[in-house]
């Protein structure tokens, strides 16, 4: 056993006993009109967040693609993921609104909570660009294997 797998097994362990005791674990259900139900599914879907960044990340689900989607169908949804990945994001080291939050901060000591809520955002940015990824390169399997470049 890895000496690092050796450190986050415990944590696991601890992570899933905590979600089954809680009731959070499991898939997510419908959302029904009474406030508790979407107050419970609300917890279900943080609960999940949370066992998910604490366990780190984790390599990418590959999606399936319908064998039967059409060339225009396979095209129009690589499109709409490859506009998804042109929105720039700086890194999170380069990121000028630290500057700002610490500058901030040194009056307004709230200011400080921006710096853990965006070390959050950008590990998960970074799940969501890979599973973004593995589907993309899912797409172009599937349409080279279409021959879908072929005239």
């Amino acid at each position: 056993m890895s000496r690092a797998h050796s450190r986050t097994a415990p944590l696991h362990r601890v992570a899933a006993s905590l979600l089954v005791l809680a009731g959070l674990h499991g898939p997510p259900t419908a959302a029904s009109d009474t406030p508790l139900a979407a107050a419970a599914e609300f917890a279900r879907q943080r609960a999940q967040e949370g066992y998910a960044l604490l366990l780190g990340p984790s390599a990418p689900a590959v999606p399936s693609v319908p064998g039967d989607a059409d060339c225009a169908a396979l095209y129009a949804r690589r499109l709409a993921l490859l506009r998804a990945d042109l929105d720039y994001r700086p890194s999170f080291w380069r990121d000028p609104r630290h500057a700002g939050a610490v500058f901030i901060g040194t009056v307004w000591t709230p200011a400080f909570y921006y710096l853990p809520y965006r070390a959050v955002t950008a590990v998960t940015a970074e799940t969501r660009d890979a599973q973004r990824a593995a589907e993309l390169d899912a797409l172009r399997a599937a349409s080279a294997q279409a021959r879908c470049f072929s005239r």
